[in-house]
Formats: structure tokens, C-alpha cells, sequence
């Protein structure tokens, strides 16, 4: 090819203060500050969103926003105020075509599509799907049915229209193999970097004012993650209970991220548990105002159930923050011998390991240079240039495709 090769990294997503939107953030970030010559990239997002990523996309980046249809602007209406949320997964079940292209790709002649989120479409483009994790087939319970059986028809149509499915974790390459039949070359495995690569450090003026503002302990655990069920707050939870009865300690945590449905039945397990003033739930920060949090920090806790990747890690150890976490899906994989584990259903295990870690202040230090050593294995550089390399065999593949086409019918 004698041109550029052109890729759209297609996200648009309806909310982008999850961590795929963080993860997507760095790769623009990465691919903005590449050197490369025979590449370019176009990052699409909703119009309304176009802040989100503006400020990380120059160089061989560009970026365009996509008008939002006033269907959509009902669909996120119904989907978030609570009296409509069962109009919203009636509907979701009447509407559950897998989505098409709307022919923006296809009328701008790119060569590949890649979805770097969940969120995708079929087009007859050659295209990368990522799908993140399946934790649906794993914790059904967590989905409604409306809902399990949207993720299941689209990840499969997805998976299956991609010339390639990227993971970030062999762990998760091995559960999309299995649980969907693709061929083993299909899943290729990229593993992520941590976004405080592409964030600016703030300075220790601003890491004063984020500390008063929210009026952090001068000890505290903290854990990112939206109020999701599988990320799991109630071991947290029930571990300071264990701590607060039987070893007279009551240290604070704080979370950070959105607080979705689930958040009113950890409220109420809190006061139960006689430990709600030790929980405090900051909401979504900007960047310089977590990267804050993570250096003020004891200790992160990571009880997560199900994980694709764990991207919180990396941020831990870019922060040089001893880790404790769940021993589930990707997190040993991810974390190595950097982490102290515990099983995600024992409260009791994560309160034993919270408590060394405030005993021993040597414990968190030997973590915090092994976790130094595993984020030198990360970069979001790196990432990018994967990413790009997975998209020169995605053309080139497509190339192949063609010419075998042509020469079937010829014959």
C-alpha cells in the first residue's frame, strides 16, 4: 500500500468514566505521540463527548464527533432516571437487533475499524473487536436478563465478524477461546499500560489541595471502582467489621468512580456493620485529583470478582502504592508477585492482610519496589505499538482475503 494506512478507533461510548474509558483515553494519548509514518488515525466519538478525549488526540491523530440521534438522547434518558428504568429494559428487549454500521466508515474509505470498547457494530470493513471480559457468562446474576442476552448475541457477532479479537490477558484470551470457539490465532492478547502515563503529574501544591478538599485520613485503604456488584465493596466492608470487633482498629476507606444501583444496599450494610463513618465514597475525581488520592494513600484494596485486565493496578504501581487484592480471574497475572492475595469471598483474609500492612510498614515497601519492577513490563507505548502492528496484519490479512476471493471466482 502506498498511501497511509488509515484506522478508525470507533468508541463511541455512551459514559466514559469507566476504566475502558480511561483505557482508551491512553491509547489515543500513545498513538498521538508515536513517530510513525504510514499511519494515521481517526478516533470517533458521540459529538457530546468530543471533551472526554480532545485534549489527548493531535499528531497522526485526529478526532470526530458523530452527531447523537434524539433516539439515543430517549434511550440514555430511560436507561438512567430511575421511575423508567423498566420502560428502558422493555424496550431494550423489543430492540435488540445486533447494531450495523451507520456507513461513516465505510464512506470514508478506512482500511481497518477498530472497537477498542464493548461497544460495536457490523460493517464489512476488516475490524478488531475488544470485548474487554465476559463476565456475564460467569456472574449472570449481576445482569438482567434483558441485559445477559444483548451482551451474549452482540459479543459473539462482534467476535465472530473481526478479523481479530484483542484481549489484554491471557487469562481472558483462554475464556473468549473457549466459551465462544474461535480459532486460537484469532484472540491475540495486548496488554495495557497505566493511564497515570498519559495524565500530567500534579504538583505536590495540588496534591495538598486535593487531600483538605476531601479531608483524607492521614492513614487510609483506597479502592477505585464504580459501585458495581462484582467489584465486590462488601468484602471491604466486612473486612473493617472484622478489624473494627476483633483487633479494635478502624481504619477509613476511600472509593472513588460512579455509584450506580448497587450503592444504597452497601449504604445500608455500612450502618449495619456499625462502620459507615469509616467509608467515604469521593464520586468521580478528574485526573490530578485521583492521581492525588493514589498518592496519599496507604494502601489500595482490590477485591474485584471478575477483572479482563486490572488496569487499577498499574495506576497502584505507577503511584508506588503496596496492592491487595483479589486472587480472581486476570488480577495474579496482571499484579505478579507484586500484590499480597486473598480469596474474594473471605472478609477475614483481606482484613488479616489489611492489618499487616498497617503493622508493618516494611511489607507495603517490599511491594511497592516489586511493583515498581512489574510496571517497568507495562507501557502504554508499548500498547501502542501493538496496536499498531495488529493493525498492519489486520490489512494485510484483509489484503490476502481479497485476493483469494478474486481468484475463487475466476475460477
Amino acid at each position: 500500500m502506498n498511501r497511509k494506512l488509515r484506522i478508525a478507533v470507533d468508541c463511541r461510548i455512551e459514559d466514559s468514566q469507566q476504566g475502558v474509558g480511561t483505557a482508551v483515553l491512553a491509547l489515543s494519548k500513545a498513538l498521538s505521540d508515536s513517530n510513525i509514518e504510514d499511519q494515521e488515525y481517526t478516533f470517533i466519538v458521540r459529538e457530546d463527548m468530543r471533551d472526554w478525549l480532545a485534549p489527548y488526540v493531535y499528531g497522526p491523530c485526529r478526532l470526530v464527533g458523530i452527531p447523537v440521534s434524539k433516539f439515543s438522547t430517549v434511550k440514555a434518558a430511560l436507561r438512567w432516571i430511575a421511575p423508567l428504568r423498566f420502560i428502558w429494559h422493555k424496550l431494550r428487549g423489543r430492540m435488540a437487533q445486533i447494531p450495523v454500521s451507520d456507513g461513516y466508515v465505510e464512506t470514508q474509505q478506512f482500511d481497518v475499524v477498530h472497537f477498542p470498547t464493548q461497544a460495536a457494530y457490523l460493517t464489512e470493513l476488516p475490524s478488531i473487536y475488544q470485548p474487554w471480559d465476559l463476565q456475564h457468562l460467569h456472574y449472570p446474576q449481576f445482569f438482567s436478563k434483558a441485559d445477559f442476552g444483548l451482551r451474549e448475541r452482540y459479543y459473539r457477532a462482534f467476535c465472530d465478524r473481526a478479523s481479530y479479537v484483542c484481549v489484554q490477558a491471557e487469562w481472558t484470551r483462554q475464556d473468549v477461546i473457549k466459551h465462544y470457539g474461535l480459532p486460537v490465532d484469532k484472540v491475540v492478547v495486548i496488554p495495557w499500560g497505566s493511564v497515570f502515563d498519559a495524565y500530567k503529574t500534579p504538583s505536590a501544591e495540588a496534591i495538598r489541595a486535593s487531600v483538605k478538599k476531601y479531608s483524607l485520613a492521614k492513614q487510609f485503604f483506597f479502592y477505585p471502582a464504580a459501585t458495581w456488584p462484582h467489584k465486590n465493596h462488601e468484602a471491604i466492608f466486612r473486612a473493617l467489621h472484622i478489624l473494627k470487633c476483633e483487633h479494635g482498629t478502624t481504619p477509613h476507606v476511600y472509593f472513588t468512580g460512579s455509584s450506580w444501583g448497587h450503592r444504597p444496599a452497601l449504604d445500608k450494610l455500612a450502618r449495619e456493620l456499625d462502620i459507615f463513618e469509616q467509608v467515604h465514597f469521593l464520586g468521580f475525581l478528574t485526573p490530578e485529583e485521583l492521581q492525588a488520592v493514589f498518592s496519599a494513600a496507604t494502601a489500595m484494596v482490590f477485591p474485584s470478582k471478575f477483572e479482563g485486565f486490572g488496569l487499577p493496578i498499574l495506576e497502584a504501581f505507577h503511584a508506588r502504592l503496596p496492592v491487595l487484592s483479589s486472587n480472581a480471574t486476570t488480577l495474579p497475572e496482571v499484579a505478579g508477585d507484586a500484590a499480597l492475595y486473598f480469596d474474594p469471598d473471605s472478609p477475614a483474609e483481606l482484613a488479616s492482610l489489611m492489618k499487616m500492612i498497617l503493622d508493618k510498614p516494611e511489607v507495603g515497601e517490599e511491594l511497592i519496589r516489586k511493583g515498581t519492577l512489574v510496571l517497568s513490563q507495562h507501557s502504554i507505548d508499548d500498547t501502542a505499538a501493538d496496536c499498531q502492528a495488529l493493525y498492519e496484519r489486520t490489512a494485510v490479512l484483509s489484503s490476502q482475503e481479497h485476493r483469494l476471493y478474486r481468484a475463487s471466482v475466476a475460477i
